[in-house]
Order: structure tokens, then C-alpha cells, then sequence
């Protein structure tokens, strides 16, 4: 059997029918109070309980053969503090009960967005440097950074194995379509969209089918202690934006901006920042990390787990765009 932890959101949905499809036995550690309309089907065990609590972990991983731990705080709310308990504290406290129980295999989902942005000249490997300023893009980008260094230092003394998969932004059913890494809608403009930065800036798109896949395969034939980048290809903002208009998926009609008419904007509110000593939600640094065009290694996953993406992005758009026809017609439908 095995232990899926975050089964009830996005991520952990789908790869709960993927792992099922394959044929694996699933029990989910799912939190007291959780709807629970919101289980997969195909979870047979629950442990009710949260990352938190020593009991209910220790019941969730024994007799575990493979954990697969997508949970994590991604809301844009919570402290600093709030990030490090859920996002790092409570993945050490899930490799420790792994190990303790004498779990065989750990696949932890970490970020494609951890990377330094020094790496923006050449491919980014899995070997690239993590961003050593990453604090400065949020809490979020900071834990995640800091729970797949914890991850992969825990591997190197520990006789679990443990892979790690950097996805990059997931797209597809179920999820609102992708509107850009810094944009804004304009007041009464029909769906027109300010997109800062250049048409031809890359965007890290993973089809949230094509992660579960290589999420699946890790769990198989992952190399232990390995990290494996999982990205579709390389795909512009402009394309990804015509194929979501073309296929109907969004009616959204992009203006783009560079990010130099946005640099006196940044600075201002760094300056606003240190004289309300609060944050703001733009600085310099985020606009260049926001506007950045980035490459991505993927041999790795595409040599030892055997993974290719196989959904490209008119497939995969096409997606969003027949979820988009299914809420129509549950609109039009009478009541």
C-alpha cells in the first residue's frame, strides 16, 4: 500500500486516479474537519490527522511501501512561520515517521521555481544553484526552497529513498486557466490583459497529467536520492496565449509591456515597504524573476524514469477548453 498526503487538492486529486490506474492501493493522512466529498474515490484508508501530529503519522506510514507527499501550503496568505510549519517542519516530520516505520520509498514534490535566477543564460539542470535571494519572492517560493534542500540532505544518511520531482506551473482540468506569472485585467477592457515582460518569455508549463506521470514513474523507478526537472517544452507566453484563445479556453486578449515601465513602480513600493515596514506585493527583484525567459533540462526524467510529456500544449489547452464548455453548459442549463 501506499500514502498520498494532500489528496484533497488539485494535484493530489489527479494523481490519486493516476496511481489507482496503475494498479496501487492508496491511504491518504487527510486532516479532522476535511469535507469528505472531497476524497478521491480512489482512496481506500484514511488516517485522519495532519503532518503535525506523531500519532496519526505514525499510523499513516506503517506498512507503507512509497509515500507520495504533495501537500503544502500554497495559499498567497500566512507568515513566514505559517509557510516553514507546513511546508518544512511537517515534511522533516514526515521523513522522520517514514523512516522510523521502515518505509521503502519517499517522493516529494518540490518546485521548478527554486531555481537562481543567475540561471537564466543556460539550461537550468538539476544540479543549477537554488536561488540564494529567494526570500525576497514570498514565503512560499522560501519554504519550498527550503524543504527540498531539507529533503535531499535527510537522503543522503538515510536508508529511505527519496526522489525528488520540480514540476514547473501545473495547468489543466480543473484548474482556472493560467492568466501569466504578473499580469492584470483592464478596467472595462473587454478581456484585454496588461502582461508584463516580452511575448517571447518562456513559461514553465507542466500539464498537471504529465507531472502525475513522472510523479507515478518516480515512485517505480526513480534513482534514489535523484531530483528530476518535469516541464512540458519550451513554449512562449504568446503561444500559450493564442492557443488559449484559439481553443476557447479564455477569452483573454493580452497587451504586452516590458517590465522597464514598471521598474519606478517596483522601486516605489520598496521604498513605501521600509516606511510602512510592511511588504508589498512588487520589488525589483520580482519583476525580474516575474519577466524572466527560462530554459529547462529534462533528461534526466526523460532517461531514468522513461517520462516524455504526453500532453503538448494543444492538447493539453484542450483540456481547459472542454472544461470551460462543461461550466457553459451547466450555466445554460435550466433549473
Amino acid at each position: 500500500m501506499d500514502l498520498l498526503t494532500g489528496a484533497t487538492g488539485y494535484l493530489g486529486r489527479h494523481l490519486a486516479a493516476r496511481l489507482a490506474a496503475r494498479g496501487r492501493s492508496l491511504r491518504a493522512l487527510v486532516r479532522v474537519g476535511t469535507d469528505l466529498k472531497r476524497i478521491p474515490k480512489e482512496i481506500s484508508e484514511v488516517v485522519w490527522g495532519g503532518l503535525d501530529d506523531p500519532k496519526a503519522l505514525a499510523r499513516a506510514t506503517h506498512g507503507i511501501d512509497t509515500i507520495y507527499h504533495v501537500a503544502a501550503r500554497v495559499s498567497t496568505g500566512g507568515s513566514r512561520a505559517e509557510f516553514e510549519r507546513d511546508n518544512v517542519t511537517c515534511t522533516e516530520n514526515l521523513l522522520e515517521a517514514a523512516e522510523a516505520s521502515g518505509v521503502r520509498r519517499l517522493v516529494y514534490v518540490s518546485s521548478a521555481g527554486i531555481y537562481g535566477s543567475d540561471a537564466a543564460a543556460a539550461e537550468i539542470r538539476e544540479d543549477t544553484p537554488l536561488d540564494p535571494a529567494i526570500e525576497q519572492r514570498g514565503a512560499y517560493a522560501w519554504s519550498k526552497a527550503r524543504a527540498d534542500e531539507r529533503v535531499r540532505r535527510f537522503a543522503e544518511s538515510s536508508k529511505l529513498d527519496v526522489i525528488v520531482i520540480r514540476p514547473g506551473i501545473l495547468y489543466g482540468a480543473e484548474a482556472k486557466p493560467f492568466l501569466g506569472r504578473l499580469s492584470f485585467p483592464v478596467p472595462r477592457g473587454r478581456g484585454r490583459r496588461i502582461v508584463v515582460g516580452s511575448r517571447k518569455a518562456l513559461l514553465p508549463l507542466t500539464h498537471v497529467d504529465n507531472a502525475c506521470e513522472a510523479i507515478a514513474l518516480a515512485g517505480e523507478r526513480g534513482r534514489r536520492g535523484a531530483a528530476y526537472n518535469v516541464i512540458d517544452g519550451a513554449v512562449t507566453q504568446d503561444d500559450y496565449f493564442a492557443q488559449l484563445a484559439s481553443s476557447g479556453a479564455s477569452a483573454m486578449r493580452p497587451t504586452y509591456l516590458s517590465s522597464a515601465f514598471f521598474y519606478p513602480v517596483a522601486l516605489g513600493c520598496e521604498v513605501a515597504s521600509r516606511l510602512a515596514r510592511r511588504s508589498l506585493p512588487l520589488t525589483r527583484y520580482k519583476l525580474r524573476r516575474a519577466t524572466e525567459s527560462l530554459r529547462y533540462d529534462t533528461r534526466a526524467a526523460r532517461e531514468d524514469l522513461g517520462w516524455a510529456p504526453a500532453l503538448d500544449l494543444e492538447a493539453g489547452v484542450a483540456t481547459l477548453a472542454r472544461q470551460t464548455g462543461r461550466s457553459s453548459e451547466q450555466r445554460g442549463a435550466p433549473g
